[in-house]
C-alpha cells in the first residue's frame, strides 16, 4: 500500500471517529434500584454469608414441594436416576455414592438453598420466592431426617443444620477459612 493511501485512511478514520464523538450516545440499559439488585444471584456460603433475609417451615415447604416439585421429584423425594432426575431424600445412607440422595451427598443445607433458589423449578428458574426457598430447603431436610415435622430454617439458623457429608467431603473453603 502507498503512503498516499494510509495517508487517506488516517484522515478518514479521524473523521468518523469526530462525527460519532460529536452525536449523542445512544440510552442503553436501565438503571438497577438497590431493591432489584437485591434480588440478583449472590453467592451464598457455607457459613450462610449471602443468605437473604427469611424463612419458612416445613410444613409451609410440603405445600411448595407438593405444587412445583413432586411433578419432577417425586411424592417423597425419591426421585428418577433412569431419567437423571435427583433423588432429594432416602431412607438411610444408601450403599452407593450414585444412589445417594441430595441430603446425604451435599455438605451443606445452604448449598441447597442455593440451588433450589437459582435453578428451581427448572421450567421457571428464580421463581420462587426466598420464603418459599426457605420452606422448600426445610421440607427437604425433613424428607431427609434432618429436621422434625414442625421444624423452620431462617436466614440464622440454615448454616447450623449438620449435613452427614460434612464428614467425608473436604472443603477447600473451610480450610482457607481456619487458617486465617
Amino acid at each position: 500500500m502507498s503512503s498516499k493511501l494510509y495517508l487517506t485512511c488516517a484522515v478518514a478514520f479521524a473523521f468518523l471517529a469526530e462525527g460519532a464523538a460529536a452525536q449523542d450516545t445512544p440510552a442503553l440499559g436501565t438503571e438497577v434500584s438497590e431493591a432489584e439488585f437485591a434480588n440478583f444471584y449472590t453467592t451464598i456460603f457455607p457459613d450462610g454469608e449471602g443468605l437473604p433475609a427469611g424463612g419458612g417451615t416445613v410444613q409451609e415447604g410440603k405445600v411448595v414441594y407438593e405444587e412445583q416439585c413432586s411433578v419432577c421429584h417425586g411424592e417423597n423425594g425419591e426421585g428418577d436416576m433412569s431419567k437423571y432426575i435427583p433423588i432429594l431424600a432416602s431412607n438411610g445412607k444408601p450403599d452407593h455414592g450414585f444412589l445417594w440422595s441430595t441430603g446425604y451427598s451435599w455438605p451443606y443445607a445452604t448449598s441447597i438453598f442455593d440451588y433450589v433458589r437459582v435453578a428451581m423449578p427448572p421450567f421457571n428458574p428464580k421463581e420462587l420466592s426466598d420464603d418459599e426457598t426457605y420452606a422448600v430447603t426445610a421440607y427437604i431436610l425433613h424428607l431427609n431426617g434432618f429436621l422434625p415435622e414442625d421444624g423452620s430454617v431462617t436466614q440464622d439458623t440454615l448454616p447450623q443444620v449438620k449435613m452427614p457429608s460434612q464428614d467425608y467431603f473436604g472443603s477447600l473453603w473451610e480450610k482457607e477459612e481456619s487458617q486465617r
